[in-house]
């Protein structure tokens, strides 16, 4: 298939229906994955040595609402393009400053790399009554998903936490 950046689809879909629909679009599926992992929760390895990467296939109808296909477990990682390999490195990259081996995260990050940093109890979301497929109370998550990510600045902040830590 064909294989969009996210940032380009954004900005594609805003020039093709406005702002305010691709804002309540991409807020949807940020509930989409907020709603997932919450109905999983209890079944998941609450082990601190452990992590798992998850690969979500969402379609877009004509009224640019989300459905979620499918959820994957360590997703493939194989590359099918150059852009491809650099999007699954830097994800590799972000992955593993999440997981956070040398502790330089304070634990109080909202984002790291290219994560948007979500958990229960944190900064991440507020209610809303929205998305009626979904349940009554629905997540507006504090996400940057699908806008322009400063990554390098972010680990920048990761590199000079990491370097006042140590002092």
């Amino acid at each position: 298939g064909c294989k969009w950046q996210l940032q380009k689809l954004r900005r594609y879909l805003t020039a093709k229906h406005g702002a305010e629909t691709v804002e309540t679009l991409f807020r949807d599926i940020d509930n989409i994955f907020i709603r997932s992992l919450q109905s999983v929760q209890k079944v998941f390895i609450n082990d601190k040595h452990c992590f798992e990467l998850y690969g979500y296939d969402i379609l877009l109808d004509e009224d640019l609402k989300p459905w979620l296909i499918e959820v994957n477990a360590s997703p493939s990682l194989t590359a099918s393009s150059q852009e491809d390999y650099e999007m699954k490195y830097r994800l590799l990259e972000d992955t593993l400053n999440v997981v956070d081996m040398e502790g330089r995260l304070s634990g109080r990050e909202k984002r790291v790399g290219g994560y948007d940093l979500m958990w229960n109890d944190g900064p991440v979301y507020r209610e809303d009554f929205s998305l009626d497929s979904l349940g009554s109370t629905c997540f507006t998550a504090n996400t940057h998903l699908g806008c322009v990510n400063d990554r390098k600045k972010h680990l920048g902040q990761l590199k000079a936490f990491s370097g006042q830590k140590r002092a």
